[in-house]
């Protein structure tokens, strides 16, 4: 995703199965229908038609009489909603809105089967006796609309034939639209005060100062910063700032409202209070708007969810502020050898302030180790002394994009006069380098659990090439690899092979004991002769590369010195190591 983020927030999808009213030509004739279409009595009693109108469903008081044949099937009423028509005594196309409802027939007795003219026929004949004009071409069998002004105001009725053919008719559908205005549900009021991008308590933004009642607040996911690409009709736009995403799930499925009246409803509610429309109008699903107030510049979301244009399952509404980002890491130059902090877990010497949310969790420091790093010019091995800490966030509900996490160490790293050397892209990594009087570092910073949106933990690692060699009397030393069960060095070895000679060329007193060290898997004999074996080709290969043969000896130790219990495979691996022990050095 690089490094904008697309305004989207991901939604628990909610699936709603709304019965298909559209006309479907394609579906083969059944038995030839009668010419002329009967129309049924209308049912005096609810039990009069199948157990199909259990949830309500009636005929319309305009065509109160079924096709003779047919039985309620189904109903979908909407307290508003638009309906697209084409009128040609009306004006033409035309584009409704109002409370509508939609009653779906199907064929119960084949012998009845209508032709979709002789359908057509004997609803407009009903509908024409309570004072309705017939508005649309005369000439179609397969639909018919019509229009009624009353004293109440302008009703619309529509014939739909919906599965069959010409000679054949399986099912139809009435809508009626009495036309009206939305009811503005939704209220809005200014922003007063910067947004609290992550509340204790999940709850609407500040502006929000009435809801739509038919839903309910089941979801927050807020960032101190986030940096969003919104799409509007004149090309995209990129925001940095504080983000809250609302999530909002329907609590009674009757209530449903089309997507346009929710879309709508919050548009209307900010626009009342002086925010702009961005963008395109006629967007059902979407409205963003934006408004400067005394509190800052803010924008907002109204985005449909789940559900369809008929019915919303859930929709959230988004609010950000525009900021300055907000930069939380400090560090300073790394001025000595790199080492643990101490016994206590703590941040890396060179930082001086970490993110505000997240705490270091673990530590692990190796005196000579490898960590191989992927840059746009390919794979690098780092050998060096390593120390890398593990961040994580104790309350989930603080958690900050990767994005706020890179960019806080990149600022930071930069202004002390380190080079970030990785894909500028990746949001998710970062790694930089720097030369110093104490070696060459390398700071590699990565996400370890969580996704594009969400940083659940990271890990910094820190590199430190050459510099002033350790004063410790035993160094542990890894990344120094053999083939399995023998002694034999790979090559992937000499990256730390190389720095252990560095070490001796730095400090020509220095005299060492090269150890072998195993875990406790295998016999422990076994063990010993073949860590001796390995400190054996250590020895000789620093001898082959220059250190002279009277500064190291070499031995074995199996299994008889472990740092850690071998009871994980974490303790195993920090087990089979070899160690540089210093001659005559007490501590």
């Amino acid at each position: 995703m690089g490094n904008h983020r697309v305004w989207k927030v991901a939604i628990v999808a909610v699936t709603a199965a709304l019965a298909a009213c559209g006309p479907k030509k394609s579906e083969p004739p059944a038995a030839a229908g009668s010419p002329t279409a009967q129309v049924a009595p209308a049912p005096t009693t609810a039990t009069a038609d199948p157990a199909h109108d259990h949830a309500g469903c009636a005929a319309p008081a305009w065509a109160p009489q079924r096709v003779v044949g047919f039985a309620l099937d189904s109903c979908e009423s909407r307290a508003w909603a638009t309906l697209d028509l084409s009128a040609p005594a009306a004006g033409g196309a035309k584009t409704l809105a109002g409370a509508r409802d939609s009653v779906t027939f199907a064929l119960v007795d084949q012998t009845r089967n209508p032709t979709s003219a002789a359908a057509r026929a004997a609803i407009v004949g009903q509908a024409l006796k309570t004072g309705a004009q017939l508005v649309s071409d005369a000439h179609d069998g397969y639909g018919a609309v019509l229009r009624r002004v009353t004293p109440q105001g302008e009703v619309w009725m529509v014939f739909t034939h919906g599965s069959g053919n010409e000679s054949s008719t399986l099912s139809y559908t009435l809508t009626t639209l009495r036309v009206a205005p939305l009811a503005q549900e939704a209220q809005a009021r200014p922003m007063t005060g910067p947004l609290a991008p992550q509340p204790a308590t999940c709850a609407d933004a500040p502006w929000v100062a009435r809801s739509l009642a038919a839903f309910k607040v089941s979801g927050c996911e807020g960032r101190t910063w986030d940096r969003v690409t919104i799409s509007l009709p004149g090309g995209d736009k990129t925001l940095g700032g504080a983000r809250l995403t609302v999530v909002h799930d329907l609590t009674d499925d009757k209530l449903s409202p089309v997507a346009m009246a929710v879309t709508r409803n919050w548009s209307n509610a900010l626009q009342a209070i002086g925010a702009k429309l961005v963008s395109n109008p006629s967007d059902e699903d979407r409205a963003v708007l934006t408004q400067t107030t005394p509190a800052g510049e803010f924008w907002y979301e109204s985005e449909h969810g789940s559900g369809n244009s008929d019915y919303t399952a859930s929709y959230s509404l988004t609010t950000i502020q525009v900021i300055p980002f907000p930069q939380q890491v400090t560090v300073r130059p790394l001025t000595g050898p790199l080492a643990p902090a101490g016994k206590t877990c703590a941040d890396p010497p060179w930082v001086t302030r970490q993110l505000t949310d997240y705490s270091a969790s673990a530590c692990n420091y190796r005196d000579f180790d490898q960590v191989k790093v992927t840059l746009p010019d390919g794979d690098h091995v780092l050998a060096g002394h390593v120390l890398t800490v593990d961040y994580s966030l104790p309350d989930p509900k603080h958690v900050q994009a990767p994005l706020f996490m890179e960019t806080n160490y990149d600022n930071a790293l930069q202004g002390i006069g380190a080079r970030r050397v990785s894909d500028p892209k990746d949001i998710e990594r970062t790694v930089l380098t720097q030369k110093t009087a104490q070696g060459e570092v390398w700071f590699v910073v990565a996400q370890t659990s969580g996704n594009d949106e969400s940083t659940g933990s990271f890990e910094v690692t820190t590199v430190q090439i050459g510099g002033p060699p350790p004063k410790a009397c035993a160094l542990e030393v890894y990344g120094i690899n053999f083939d399995f069960d023998k002694s034999d060095l790979r090559p992937d070895s000499e990256p730390v092979l190389a720095q252990l000679a560095a070490l001796f060329a730095s400090d020509p007193g220095y005299v060492a004991e090269v150890g072998g060290h195993t875990d406790n898997v295998g016999q422990s004999g076994y063990n010993l002769k073949l860590s001796a074996a390995r400190a054996e080709a250590v020895r000789a290969w620093l001898v082959a590369h220059g250190v002279a043969n009277g500064r190291l000896t070499a031995r074995g130790y199996g299994d008889t010195r472990p740092l850690v219990p071998n009871t994980s495979d974490a303790g195993r691996a920090k087990n089979r190591r070899v160690e540089l022990k210093r001659a005559n050095c007490k501590g």
